[in-house]
């Protein structure tokens, strides 16, 4: 795909009418697309989700509670399921779509390790699978090829996080934390996970060109608004997340422009780093290589087969205090320790695979949030949000999303093909 044309400024218009430059390619039209009824009702789902995230009460370990749950399953998880199977060959053309492949082999072998894993409740981790995967069929069935539907989708996503950092930014100021870090709501009353959700949203807004003043003020209050907001979490990994995705973005487009704003970008990041030097430093390593010398150990008793789909297990932080986790505080040594080695290699291909099609593709908006999405995960998943197969909540935003936006592409070579 190439950049659209610019007198557009970066306002979509449907792929299938947009007069195409030579040497375009555009994702490859679905051959049984969704009704237009179908396709909206998922679209609004979508966007009930990050609304839901924001505000809708949470369960245990910030997990959606049943409101959030039943609101998903009405206007995602059955709608996906009514479509695909009122026109079978709409799975079997989900399944070919790149990296797909991998990813169903990986959501296979964890349904196999549920047969030896000691989660408490199996069928629970069924349905989270479940769930991701009609997540992913959701995207590409209710967006498609229609760049106007996606735009619209990550804008009305970011607005509505810009509205909740406004609201736990008031939170914060009038009730702060025992630690002084700022949190959300619900599945987000989390330092980490509303910081994870901050930085996606400045990255859904990052890419995209205005045609009005007014628009583009907009744009960057948004963006200013949740920078403030991810700034107040103290999360120490979200914010080297989104300077290094902020920070590849800018590089990679190479103008005079792009390169006054890095140099921006390293003023104010070397501005904030000696502001919170104290703060920052008083919390230490977190016990960060503790947890990994330990998960080191789990995943050497079980290397290949793993521990099991949501295995139960703990990590204790510091002897004789009681003090322990339940996770391993990294997203590939969590995947390791309940897939086992063929588990985390097939998690790598396709994270891998995601990272160099995002790469192929920078030189479009989508392109540039799933690279923007990719970069901020790749560091952010390295200290926080470590379960790959999970409930909706804010890592499904910085993992899944990317992966769903990237199946609305086509594979690299169809691009190559089309450029020569």
């Amino acid at each position: 795909m190439s950049r659209p044309e610019r007198v557009l400024q970066g306002t979509p218009t449907n792929p299938m009418n947009r007069t195409v430059a030579p040497g375009t390619t555009l994702p490859a039209v679905p051959s049984h697309p969704a009704p237009g009824y179908g396709r909206n009702l998922l679209w609004a789902g979508l966007l009930l989700l990050v609304a839901g995230m924001c505000v809708l009460p949470a369960g245990p370990s910030f997990n959606p509670g049943r409101p959030f749950q039943y609101l998903l399953a009405i206007s995602i998880y059955l709608p996906a399921l009514v479509i695909g199977f009122a026109r079978p060959a709409r799975w079997l053309e989900f399944a070919r779509r790149p990296l797909m492949p991998a990813l169903l082999a990986l959501f296979g072998w964890a349904l196999l390790s549920l047969a030896w894993s000691n989660a408490r409740r199996p069928a629970d981790e069924f349905l989270r699978l479940l769930s991701v995967l009609l997540f992913l069929f959701a995207v590409v069935q209710g967006l498609g090829n229609d760049l106007r539907r996606q735009r619209g989708l990550l804008l009305s996503g970011a607005a509505v996080l810009a509205a909740t950092a406004v609201a736990a930014m008031v939170q914060f100021a009038l009730h702060s934390s025992n630690d002084d870090r700022l949190i959300g709501f619900g599945v987000m009353a989390n330092a980490n996970l509303i910081g994870a959700a901050m930085g996606a949203g400045i990255l859904w807004l990052w890419p995209w060109r205005f045609e009005t003043t007014g628009q583009r003020l907009l744009k960057w209050l948004a963006m200013a608004l949740m920078a403030t907001c991810l700034l107040l979490t103290y999360s120490r990994s979200a914010w080297i997340a989104l300077f290094t995705a902020v920070f590849v973005l800018l590089a990679v487009r190479r103008s005079e422009r792009a390169w006054q704003r890095l140099v921006l970008l390293l003023a104010v990041a070397l501005g904030v780093a000696i502001a919170a030097y104290p703060e920052l430093t008083e919390r230490g390593l977190s016990f960060r290589p503790q947890i990994f010398e330990y998960a080191i150990g789990l995943i050497a008793q079980h290397p290949w087969l793993g521990w099991g789909l949501g295995a139960s297990f703990t990590i204790p932080v510091e002897a004789g205090t009681g003090m322990f986790q339940v996770h391993t505080h990294n997203l590939f040594t969590q995947v390791a320790v309940e897939l086992g080695l063929p588990g985390l290699l097939l998690w790598l291909a396709i994270w891998l695979g995601l990272g160099w099609r995002a790469w192929h593709f920078r030189q479009e908006p989508i392109g540039r949030v799933i690279l923007g999405l990719w970069l901020f995960a790749s560091v952010m998943v390295q200290f926080d949000l470590p379960h790959l197969i999970d409930s909706p909540r804010p890592g499904w935003l910085i993992l899944w999303l990317p992966l769903a936006l990237s199946l609305l592409l086509p594979s690299v070579v169809t691009k190559r093909s089309s450029a020569s």
